[in-house]
């Protein structure tokens, strides 16, 4: 619980951090935010030296995500936040199903991209970022 509400506030500040600064002007700085996000689980799975299956399963779901970036920013930010829960959700599922990343890991980054992902679409729908 500690590491979910953790994620949760960085997940928070990070937003808030970006938007004052002007970086969710466009499309871009989210969409590196979803790519960058997807990429610790193939890190995670090459450094517990874990197995083949585990790395192929981990670098085909960053290269999903990376496919909806691209997609995302060049349709909609929408897309992106939408691109950036499910990421959160994910997080989730391997609570259940085992990964090969911290016991921590999936709680704290599941609440940064849940919450990350719902102020970004609450900046969209308030229309202070571009859809």
């Amino acid at each position: 619980m500690t590491a979910l509400l953790i994620g949760a506030g960085l997940g928070a500040v990070l937003i808030g951090t970006l938007y004052r600064l002007g970086a969710l002007e466009d499309r871009s700085g989210i969409a590196v935010l979803l790519g960058a996000i997807a990429l610790f689980w193939p890190v995670f799975a090459f450094q517990a030296e874990a197995g083949t299956a585990t790395i192929i399963l981990h670098c085909a779901v960053f290269l999903a995500f990376s496919a909806l970036a691209a997609y995302g920013f060049k349709t909609s930010a929408t897309v992106l936040a939408a691109g950036i829960i499910a990421h959160g959700l994910f997080d989730a599922a391997t609570l259940l199903t085992g990964h090969p990343g911290p016991v921590w890991w999936p709680a704290m980054c599941g609440g940064l991209d849940v919450v990350a992902g719902a102020l970004l679409l609450f900046l969209i729908k308030t229309q202070r970022i571009p859809a």
